[in-house]
């Protein structure tokens, strides 16, 4: 059996609830990305922000997802609400499983690490339509990715 059979049978029972999660992880990701954009940031912030980034675009494949999602809470740490800051460390727990179940392509990472480097920008600049704009465009690109992959 292959290793990628089993999250396949597993993405098609989830189904609809699929695309709730991607659904919920749009609403709650560009929610974050615009409000700290919205923001006046300490040092301190700024600097975890930069350096969650950092460590994103020079991580290894074996451990970009678990650094990619570092990356994705810090934006949700300086959005400065701490209740969506774990609403969107549940939802990326969820995602992560359905992500791991699809192969990381290089092509992928860089487009990645690309968009990544925009949003922290924009949000960093306090230009927070742009910043819910890259959100959104990035994390349509990993839906289509996973819907992809899993269908």
């Amino acid at each position: 059996m292959s290793l990628h059979v089993e999250p396949r049978l597993q993405a098609r029972a989830l189904d609809a609830t699929l695309e709730e999660r991607l659904t919920l992880r749009h609403v709650l990701e560009t929610g974050a990305a615009e409000a700290a954009a919205q923001r006046s940031f300490s040092p301190e912030e700024r600097a975890h922000l930069t350096r969650r980034l950092a460590e994103t675009t020079g991580a290894d494949p074996s451990d970009y997802r678990r650094l990619d999602s570092r990356l994705h809470l810090a934006i949700a740490e300086v959005a400065g609400v701490p209740t969506l800051t774990g609403l969107v460390a549940d939802i990326r727990m969820q995602m992560n499983e359905l992500l791991d179940a699809i192969p990381l392509l290089e092509v992928n990472i860089a487009h990645s690490n690309q968009q990544h480097a925009d949003l922290t920008t924009a949000i960093i600049d306090g230009d927070a339509p742009g910043a819910r704009r890259l959100m959104a465009e990035h994390l349509a690109g990993t839906a289509a990715l996973l819907r992809g992959f899993l269908a």
